[in-house]
């Protein structure tokens, strides 16, 4: 687009006149554009009052713009918010926020004071002798030599290699809050771990099913092999079955269900003696019984693994609970739980204080003190 056409849906954005098409464009070339290009172009469109950045805001902007988690990246959670601003920037010290009625440019400086890091790449590896290793902190190579099963970690992901296994051992990896993982099983099917989670699995894989155990949610890519079905075991009471697939459960203890989502492929579910399979697209919720919702946003519930928080039409309580994993915090509800629900995404590599200046404008307040979250009325 020309400097004109940018400077046209600027202005139409302020005004709250975008039409759908417009407002594709231009989020498209939000998203996109170099820093000292979007602020030529600022400066350019005349009545925006636009103080220069400093260096290192404009360090911080390129980098969270080269990486799309750290940017709002759907608009409703902003837009239904009446009042909400048009365009967020996400910068080291403030959102500089412009306001649709047309008023002067007003930054709302984020606090540094009682602000909370993200959650980011780690994990505690337990090998069958009982050796703990911190994975946060080992080096790339090989880390472990269990029987002939190699253990690699090679730039925060755990590789197994069991072509010359002579033995069957078990390990147990674990992700504490704050943290979340990937590895490769000896068979080659990949694992992402969230936070707060658990998978146990052998060295390598001799029987007749591949059977793995977890606590928490974990994301699967099972490697295909028809002779040899994948089992993962939930919580010694549900397992899921499957041939070649890429599935998500979500069996936190204070999560009301186990839920398992299929996204590609076929699984079964089994509790006791009732069992279901389900497609892709599909979700089987285990209390008492198992239930299928047959309508499922797929990519919500696996966002996680991609560095996004996706918060479309949660409640306050669901929302919460992911927070307090991933920013590892003890959320308190100062007057009752709100009934406000969320719409859109936002990064997981934002601090505590910027993920919440975006919920806010769904008309919920907060107070941070320490690693205490305090939900205001």
């Amino acid at each position: 687009m020309s400097d004109e056409q940018i400077i046209h849906l600027i202005h139409k954005y302020r005004s709250s006149t975008l039409s759908e098409t417009e407002e594709l464009a231009f989020f498209s070339w939000y998203a996109e554009v170099d820093p000292g290009e979007f602020h030529r172009i600022l400066q350019q469109a005349g009545e925006v009052d636009y103080e220069p950045a400093s260096p290192v805001f404009l360090s911080s902007l390129e980098e969270r713009l080269q990486h799309k988690e750290a940017v709002v990246r759907k608009m409703p959670i902003l837009r239904r918010a009446a009042a909400a601003a048009a365009i967020i920037v996400l910068g080291t010290t403030a959102w500089y926020v412009f306001k649709p009625d047309r008023r002067q440019v007003a930054p709302i400086i984020a606090a540094k004071v009682n602000d909370v890091q993200p959650g980011k790449s780690g994990a505690v590896l337990t090998l069958a002798n009982g050796q703990v290793i911190a994975l946060d902190s080992a080096g790339n190579g090989v880390i472990a030599n269990q029987n002939g099963t190699t253990v690699t970690l090679n730039n925060g992901s755990l590789r197994y290699n069991a072509d010359n296994a002579a033995a069957v051992s078990y390990n147990m990896i674990r992700t504490p809050k704050a943290r979340q993982f990937q590895l490769q099983l000896p068979d080659g099917t990949t694992v992402w771990l969230n936070a707060g989670s658990s998978l146990k699995y052998p060295t390598a894989f001799t029987g007749k099913e591949r059977i793995v155990s977890i606590t928490g949610e974990a994301f699967f890519d099972v490697a295909k092999d028809a002779a040899h079905p994948f089992v993962v075991e939930v919580a010694d009471q549900v397992k899921v079955q499957v041939l070649g697939t890429q599935f998500n459960i979500n069996a936190y203890p204070d999560e009301k269900q186990i839920r398992a989502t299929l996204l590609q492929g076929s699984i079964k579910v089994n509790k006791d003696a009732a069992a279901v399979v389900l497609q892709p697209g599909q979700q089987a919720q285990v209390n008492d019984e198992i239930t299928v919702n047959r309508n499922i946003n797929t990519s919500q519930v696996s966002s996680w693994k991609d560095g996004v928080f996706n918060f479309d039409d949660l409640g306050v309580e669901a929302v919460m609970r992911q927070l307090a994993r991933w920013y590892d915090i003890e959320v308190v509800y100062e007057q009752g739980i709100p009934t406000n629900r969320f719409y859109g995404e936002i990064g997981r590599n934002l601090s505590l204080a910027q993920v919440l200046e975006g919920l806010k404008l769904s008309g919920v307040h907060f107070r941070i003190e320490g690693k205490r979250l305090i939900v205001l009325p």
